[in-house]
């Protein structure tokens, strides 16, 4: 690791914000530093701060600070820590920018970007210069979070400097940042482990060890994992050890029970007889199965063919019945348009009839006139008679009076003048009665011109009010239909009482009928709603039929498709898996697991390596035994020295006779002692040529170009004789400057000994020679298997594939078998579901129609109210006109006879004038006769005026008169009077009765006359109002047929959809009813052959439904012709279903029967307790599932068979390996744990340092020496192994897993303490005093006081940090790497100089950078360090808050050096900078 150059902190917020460091920057120059700050100043804070650096996100908090709880703003805070690079090779800035989350969305409470930039001299970049604070004289300004990280991007891209940054919150980014600060030598793990646990608390490094009480506990926690560690760097060797065992321990659990699984194998193949057999019979009722699927199928396909027939024709029966429907219209618009015609012509005809009725009406009108007229005339005609006999009678009156006169002649003249003066008044009131008579005529004159008026307004107005009452009835007519309308509707449709109520104005209420017709049409949309809800859900269903049909068919085909899939699946796999068992087979003699079974290339290295150790081994036999029969060759034949046949050759040829010295010996016939002396006196003997002197001359004499490998040791015969000045000392012989070993068996000299060591030789020859063909054997059984091997072409993902395929083949057949039943099921109930909407939509179309007619009928009675209104309206105004008529007739009657009164007063006034003017003639008549007269003297008492005067004189005069003038006068004038009445009352009822003057002149009255017209005027009357009343009806049924016309057209329009009815040129007249019939019975016809047709298609899809379960196979079935299913009823093609079916559901309860048998015996098998291992079971489940074909289960357990016959055969090469993987796994973990055992003596190896002159070990580790007991540690390894193979053991007899188990025994720990043993194991430290120093064992540092513990810690501490960093693999191996060590008040009870001086010499000697943080001032701690910083909190002027100030105190310049930072700094938004002041 590098060591720590400077670092600086800005903008840093402690302490609840009360303090700050504003900017403050510290070097360390790679130095011991002593950073003194009073306590609560700070100290725990920067040094969490700089750790965060180097940890973990989950690393950062301290006990209970969070380092989140500093930062509660936006503004940026930033921790950089530059370090010296070793070996000179620059700087590295490593810093960290962080500031409160705000970013909501994230649950990140921090935003972190870490960075690391290298450089080698001053620049941008570096911790001074890095543009995150502006300055200028006054002010400081901190860069936002935002613009620094644009800084630090625009950085990054020019790849000027080696600048990087990091997003803390990526994972990824973050594992690149630690991976980077890994090139530097800054492990994570360190900090994290170590520097953060010792500064957790003040004096943190005295507690570091408090929790190992003993050697025991220090060691397995620091020392062993420490070396584990180091050991683990490249690869976990325990793991793989572990893993090793594991294969150990199955490879030995599986040879365990070799010879039980033989028995069990043996056992198998007399148990699968019977099977074999009940699987044949299984094959053959499977066989049977298929063809009754087969003949169900076909008869399936001909369900079909039927079926579409009988769709064609009931198709062609459809279109029968449109053709039939459209006739049945036709006729019913050709009826209506009949209909039409009649009814019109019987309105023509009502037309016809009111029109002469009319006319006759008027006829008798006339008629009655004319009776009227005549009858006045009589009146005039009877008083015409009595006026001539009064004017007779007057004429005679007159006649008798001028007698009567004659005879009273001299009383004449005073009663003339007095009669002349009395006739002048009654002229003077005749004259002025006659001018009032000629008002009053004229007056009467102007009324009858009025009158005249009003009689022809009268008579105007009669045929209106005549009009008027005969659309009245007509109207009364119409109304009285709708009433009959009405009356029929709520007959009909049976409405409520008060819904269509009239009231007072026989009217209904408002809104009645819309209310009414509302809900009928709320409740025709709602039923059509639900009939468009059932028509969909119809054609849902039709369409649900179809694509059930189709899903059926689909799913049929797939079925088929999957199932003829599965049956090339199961052989592959069959096939496979018997190529898996060859393999299984294979690995358990190559002594691998089940885990290689798929690595084919591994298989293959190991079969290679198999067969090449076979060969090795086959070579090292033969060796062996070339070797063995060589040595027996030697020994029994005594040629112990190998002689080439070049030299053998030479030797012949130069006529040396070879004899070799052990042969000699054999052949010498000396006693044992005599051959063991000689041996002792010459060793070479057993291995030497015996040469004579003549033959070593000629060896010496002869051309020699025969070289040898090995020296050639000769001993000249002559002197064997001779004593030997070489003697074997401990086995060596010393010859010159040359040493030979030698150890010469004398026991070869012993006869029966030789014979002995020869047989035994031979033995051992045969055990070679045995091994040897078992070599060879096994080899041939490799080399078939690498055969077998290489033809293998499957692989883990393609059997994975296939398994996966065949599962989900089968689970796709099975999911197919459960969808085709949930489908057919869902079918059938669709069939039920279809026939209740079919009958809700028959019931819902019912009421559709009832409704529909309903609202029609109501329409039309709507459209009938409201011509009923217009009608009732109309008759209203009729009735208001006929009012109104009869209003204005009695209007003008009454002016008529207003003015007949005026008129009849104007003739009562003329009759009264002209009475007084007839009294005044009549009374003038009494004077009338008189003339005017002189006046007399005598005529003086006259007085001329007084008109009573004159009548009382005349009247006395008159008394004188004789009796009969005067009755004569009074006749003549009762007479005169008589008569003018007479006139008067025939000019009165002429004017009257509008009678021209004299018409009456010519007829004769008589009562019979009189009598005759009032008959037939009365006759005239009463036929008048009998045909008014025949006028009043016509009119009315006018007005009903008109309204039938409009109904008949209303109909017609609503069935026939045409709105005129045919023209009449195109309209054939015919018995309707019996062409109706016709049709009708044809559509009936139709409608049964249809109804046939629908219960067969009904019977053939309830046979196609039960039947769609084996329509599976259909392409590969074909129906037998002479079968015709057409002529089969119902019930019979329902039997002959049933049979088809009862016979398949035979054949396959037998099948059924049958697998159940077979799987049961199987399940039996499986249950069985010589086949419960996994070996037979799995084998087994195999057969079982494999029972769904029978087929491919005889295939299959002949697989097995096969498979375990073999493996029967190669059973025993099994055993010899076990022993192999043993001494492999006992090698490697005693090659391992003598490892441990020596790195765990260098940990103490960097712990001597000087003290007072002399070294001093301050750690040392006491272990026992390897060579001293390495045959001890090989036992117990063995031991070891074999202790944790028994566990195994016992939990897989319990079929419990051994991973847990081997991974907590087979740990260094547990390896160590069961091979070396910890308490062998003893730690020494050196307790250092004021004034001497000596060993202590861990246990006493424990009970020593505080600053002891502490030292002793530190170096442990240091010892270990050296250790882990030490790499005795690297050529630099004592290459000394710096360190740091940053600690937090260390000195708690460590400040005497005694302690800190060693502590300060160990640093130094592992190149450890101290960095302490304190509040403790002494000189000896001063004085430990290279570099001193004093931090003092300074108070704010203006508040509560204080600002961190560093100051260095240089110890050679006092404080020279002191570098002091007072600036503040306050952030702003993104892009700007404001001062704080």
């Amino acid at each position: 690791m590098s060591k720590i150059n400077a670092i600086r902190l800005v903008n840093v917020n402690y302490n609840h914000n009360t303090c700050h460091i504003s900017d403050e920057t510290l070097r360390f120059n790679g130095q011991s530093t002593l950073i003194f700050l009073d306590n609560g100043g700070g100290k725990s804070v920067i040094v969490q701060l700089l750790t965060a650096l180097f940890v973990h996100k989950g690393h950062r908090n301290f006990n209970k600070r969070t380092f989140a709880s500093y930062f509660k703003t936006v503004k940026p805070t930033f921790i950089m820590v530059e370090w010296v690079l070793d070996n000179g090779a620059g700087y590295c800035l490593t810093g960290m920018m962080v500031r409160k989350s705000q970013n909501v969305d994230n649950n990140e409470e921090l935003e972190i970007i870490n960075f690391i930039s290298e450089y080698r001299n001053s620049c941008e970049q570096d911790i001074n210069h890095l543009p995150v604070v502006e300055r200028n004289a006054k002010e400081l300004k901190l860069k936002s979070f935002a613009v620094c990280r644009d800084i630090f991007e625009g950085y990054k891209k020019e790849k000027l400097n080696s600048f990087f940054y990091y997003d803390m919150n990526n994972y990824a980014q973050s594992k690149q940042y630690f991976s980077k600060l890994a090139e530097y030598g800054i492990d994570y793990r360190e900090w994290e482990s170590i520097l953060k646990k010792i500064n957790s608390d003040e004096s943190g490094l005295s507690k570091l060890f408090s929790d190992c009480k003993d050697e025991k506990g220090l060691i397995e926690k620091w020392f062993l994992e420490a070396v584990e560690n180091k050991k683990n760097r490249d690869k976990n060797s325990m793991e793989g050890f572990r893993e090793i065992m594991g294969k150990y321990v199955a490879v030995y659990s599986d040879n365990f029970t070799k010879i039980q699984q033989q028995q069990q194998l043996s056992l198998f193949q007399q148990k699968a007889a019977p099977i074999i057999e009940i699987a044949g019979d299984y094959e053959k009722i499977s066989l049977e199965v298929k063809a009754s699927l087969a003949k169900i199928v076909a008869y399936y396909l001909e369900l079909e063919r039927l079926t579409a027939a009988s769709e064609a024709a009931k198709e062609s029966c459809r279109l029968q019945l449109q053709e039939v429907a459209s006739q049945l219209l036709q006729l019913h618009y050709e009826e209506y348009s009949a209909d039409y015609y009649h009814k019109e012509a019987e309105w023509e005809s009502l037309v016809a009839a009111q029109k002469e009725l009319v006319a006759e009406l008027s006829r008798i009108e006339a008629q009655i006139e004319t009776l009227k007229r005549d009858e006045h005339i009589l009146d005039c005609a009877c008083l015409q008679e009595r006026l001539k006999k009064d004017e007779q009678d007057l004429k005679t009156a007159e006649q008798q009076l001028e007698a009567s006169r004659q005879k009273n002649k001299e009383l004449a003249p005073k009663r003339e003048y007095i009669g002349f003066l009395l006739k002048q008044h009654i002229e003077q009131n005749i004259h002025d009665k006659q001018a009032n008579l000629q008002e009053s005529q004229d007056n009467q004159e102007q009324y009858a011109v009025v009158l005249k008026q009003y009689r022809n307004d009268f008579e105007q107005l009669l045929p209106q009010l005549n009009e008027l009452h005969s659309r009245q009835g007509c109207l009364e007519g119409q109304i009285r239909a709708y009433f009959n309308l009405e009356d029929a509707y709520n007959k009909k449709w049976q409405t409520p009482v008060n819904a269509l109520q009239r009231n007072m104005y026989q009217e209904y209420e408002t809104g009645a009928l819309e209310g009414l017709s509302n809900e009928l049409t709320t409740g025709l949309e709602e039923s059509l709603k639900q009939q468009q809800v059932l028509q969909r859900k119809l054609v849902a269903i039709k369409n649900e039929f179809s694509r059930l049909d189709i899903d059926m068919r689909s799913l049929t085909k797939t079925q088929n498709e999957q199932e003829a899939a599965l049956n090339v699946k199961i052989r592959d796999k069959a096939s496979i898996d018997e190529q898996i068992g060859k393999r299984r087979g294979l690995l358990q003699y190559l002594q691998l697991t089940d885990e290689v079974i798929w690595d084919k290339q591994r298989i293959q290295n190991e079969l290679k390596k198999k067969l090449t150790e076979l060969e090795d081994i086959k070579a090292g036999l033969n060796n062996k035994l070339a070797e063995y029969q060589k040595q027996y060759k030697c020994l029994q034949t005594g040629k112990t020295l190998e002689l080439s046949e070049e030299l053998l050759k030479m030797l012949k040829d130069l006529g040396i006779n070879v004899v070799y010295g052990m042969e000699w010996l054999q052949k010498n016939r000396n006693s044992e002692e005599r051959n063991r002396e000689l041996v002792r006196q010459h060793p070479f003997l057993p291995y030497a040529l015996i040469m004579t002197s003549k033959d070593i001359e000629e060896l010496q004499n002869a051309e020699k170009n025969i070289y040898t490998s090995f020296p050639v040791p000769i001993i000249l015969r002559e002197s064997l004789t001779d004593a030997n000045t070489h003697i074997v000392a401990d086995g060596l012989l010393r010859c010159g400057d040359v040493d030979f070993y030698m150890l010469f068996n004398e026991n070869m000299l012993n006869v029966a000994k030789f014979e002995s060591m020869l047989a035994k030789l031979q033995t051992q020859i045969q055990d070679i020679r045995d091994s040897l063909e078992l070599r060879q054997q096994e080899y041939a059984f490799y080399c078939s298997k690498q055969g077998e091997l290489d033809k293998q072409e499957f692989t883990q993902e393609s059997y994975k594939s296939l398994v996966d395929d065949l599962a989900e083949t089968h689970e796709k057949l099975k999911e197919l078998g459960q969808e085709y039943a949930s489908v057919k099921n869902t079918r059938e109930e669709l069939v039920l579901e279809q026939e209740q909407t079919i009958n809700e939509l028959d019931g819902m179309r019912e009421t559709i129609s009832k409704k529909q007619q309903q609202k029609e009928d109501l329409q039309q009675l709507i459209v009938k109210y409201n011509q009923y209104l217009q009608d009732k309206n109309e008759r209203e105004t009729c009735l208001r006109g006929i009012s109104e008529g009869e209003k204005r007739q009695k209007m003008l009657q009454g002016e008529c006879n207003s003015l007949q009164d005026k008129i009849q007063f104007e003739k009562q006034r003329v009759y009264e004038i002209e009475l007084d003017i007839k009294d005044l003639k009549k009374h003038l008549a009494r004077y009338e006769a008189y003339r005017k007269v002189p006046k007399l003297q005598s005529f003086a008492d006259v007085n001329e005026l007084d008109t009573l005067a004159l009548e009382a004189q005349f009247d006395a005069i008159t008394q004188k008169l004789s009796g009969e003038l005067r009755y004569y006068e009074n006749n003549r004038e009762s007479v005169a009077e008589r008569v003018e009445r007479t006139r008067n009352e025939l000019q009165g009822k002429a004017e009257r009765f509008g009678l021209k003057d004299g018409a009456w002149l010519n007829v004769q009255y008589s009562e019979a006359k009189v009598r005759e017209v009032s008959a037939q005027q009365e006759e005239v009357e009463r036929e008048h109002k009998e045909i008014a009343k025949q006028r009043s009806k016509v009119e009315i049924n006018i007005g009903v047929i008109r309204e039938k016309l409009n109904q008949i057209r209303k109909q017609m329009k609503k069935d026939c959809s045409q709105q005129e009815p045919l023209p009449k040129g195109e309209l054939i007249l015919k018995d309707f009813a019996a062409v109706r019939v016709d049709i009708i019975h044809k559509q009936q016809r139709l409608q049964a052959q249809e109804k046939i047709l629908d219960e067969q298609l009904k019977s053939l899809n309830e046979n196609m439904v039960s039947l769609d379960e084996y329509a599976k196979l259909k392409e590969q079935a074909v129906w037998d012709a002479a079968e015709k299913l057409e002529n089969l009823s119902n019930e019979e093609l329902r039997t002959y279903t049933a049979k088809l079916k009862a016979k398949y559901g035979d054949a396959k309860v037998l099948q059924a029967n049958t697998k159940d048998k077979l799987q049961q015996v199987l399940f039996a098998l499986s249950n069985e307790k010589d086949f419960q291992n996994d070996f037979f079971r799995k084998r087994i489940e195999v057969l079982i599932r494999n029972t769904e074909d029978a087929h491919v289960f005889l295939q299959q357990i002949s697989t097995v068979l096969h498979a375990f016959s073999t493996l029967l055969e190669k059973h025993e090469a099994d055993l010899s390996i076990i022993k192999q993987n043993k001494e492999q796994i006992i090698g490697q973990l005693e090659e391992y744990v003598q490892g441990v055992h020596d790195e765990l003596g260098q940990i103490d190896r960097n712990s001597r340092i000087r003290i007072r002159d002399h070294d001093v070990k301050m750690l040392r580790l006491i272990l026992p020496v390897w060579d001293d007991n390495a045959n001890t540690y090989h036992t117990r390894v063995c031991d070891f192994v074999e202790s944790i193979t028994q566990k195994c053991m016992e939990r897989l007899r319990k079929n419990e897993n051994i991973s847990e188990l081997i991974g907590t025994s087979l740990t260094v720990k547990e390896l160590y303490n069961a091979v070396i043993g910890v308490n062998n194991v003893h730690v020494q430290l050196f307790k250092v005093e004021a004034q001497r120093e000596w060993q202590v064992t861990w246990s006493e540092v424990e009970v020593n006081s505080g600053g002891e513990g502490f030292l002793s810690a530190f170096v442990i501490l240091s010892c270990l940090l050296y250790y882990m960093r030490r790499d005795k693999t690297d050529i630099f191996a004592d290459r000394n790497e710096g360190k740091v060590l940053l600690m937090d008040n260390p000195f708690a009870k460590t400040y005497s100089s005694h302690l800190l001086m060693p502590m300060k010499e160990i640093a130094k000697k592992n190149n450890t950078q101290l960095i302490s943080l304190t509040g403790i001032k002494t000189e000896a701690i001063y004085n430990s360090y290279d570099n001193i910083y004093v931090l003092s909190l300074i108070p704010a002027g203006l508040s509560n808050s204080s600002y961190l100030k560093s100051k260095r105190l240089d110890k050679k310049d006092g404080n020279d050096g002191e570098f002091l930072s007072l600036a503040r700094v306050e952030v702003t938004n993104e892009g700007q900078m404001d001062s704080l002041f």
